[in-house]
C-alpha cells in the first residue's frame, strides 16, 4: 500500500498546493479543462522501488482537491508553496513544510505531462517520476484515487486487507484502541474503494 500511496503523492502534493490559494501554472491553463478531471498517472521511477515502476493510478483531481481542503492536517497548515517557474510548457513548484521540502517539476509532453518530484525529509532524499495524461472529466461517484481492480497492486492490497485484524493489531493500544481500530477499518475501506 505504501508504494501505491507514493504513486500519486506528487499529484496530490501539487493539487493540494493549488487548493491552498496558489496560482494555477500557465501550462494547466493551456490544457483542456485545466488541472481538474481524471488523470492517469504512470509511475516511471519510484526512488529505487522497482515494484512501483509501471504502476498506473487514476486520480480524480476534483475530489482530491476537495479532500485536501477538508482533511488538511494541522501540521501541514504551515506549509509554504512557491511557483518557481511558470511557462506554457513547464512549471516548478516548491513546497516547504515542517519536516520536508519538495520540488515538483512539470513539463508538457504532447498531450501528457511529465512530473518529477524530489523531496527531502526524515526518510532521506526521494525522487519520483511520473507521466500524467488527462482522461476527461471525473465520473459520478468516483473516488479520489483508483487502480485497475485486476492489477497486481490491487491483488496484493486485497491480500493485505484480508490479513488485517483491527482487534488483534490494536490490542496493545490502551487509551487509543478505538482510534487504532477505526484507522484499520478506514484503511480497509480505502483499499476497497481504490480497487472496487
Amino acid at each position: 500500500m505504501k508504494s501505491t500511496a507514493s504513486g500519486f503523492a506528487a499529484l496530490a502534493l501539487a493539487t493540494s498546493a493549488f487548493a491552498q490559494d496558489m496560482p494555477v501554472p500557465k501550462m494547466f491553463k493551456g490544457m483542456q479543462g485545466g488541472e481538474k478531471g481524471r488523470w492517469q498517472m504512470e509511475v516511471l521511477e519510484a526512488g529505487g522501488r522497482p515494484a512501483a515502476r509501471g504502476m498506473t493510478v487514476t486520480v480524480c483531481t476534483d475530489n482530491l482537491m476537495s479532500q485536501a481542503g477538508r482533511d488538511k492536517p494541522k501540521s501541514e497548515s504551515s506549509c509554504k508553496h512557491k511557483l518557481l517557474k511558470d511557462t506554457a510548457d513547464e512549471a516548478v513548484v516548491e513546497s516547504e513544510c515542517k519536516e520536508r521540502k519538495s520540488t515538483i517539476t512539470m513539463k508538457r509532453d504532447g498531450k501528457s505531462m511529465l512530473m518529477t518530484m524530489e523531496s527531502t525529509g526524515p526518510k532521506g532524499p526521494q525522487t519520483m517520476r511520473m507521466r500524467a495524461t488527462r482522461l476527461g472529466p471525473c465520473r459520478e461517484g468516483e473516488g479520489a484515487v483508483s487502480l485497475d481492480k485486476n492489477s497486481e497492486q490491487c491483488k496484493k492490497m486485497r491480500e493485505q486487507a484480508a490479513k488485517m485484524d483491527p482487534a488483534r493489531q490494536c490490542a496493545r493500544q490502551k487509551s487509543e484502541r478505538e482510534a487504532c481500530e477505526q484507522k484499520m477499518r478506514d484503511a480497509a475501506a480505502q483499499i476497497a474503494a481504490m480497487c472496487g
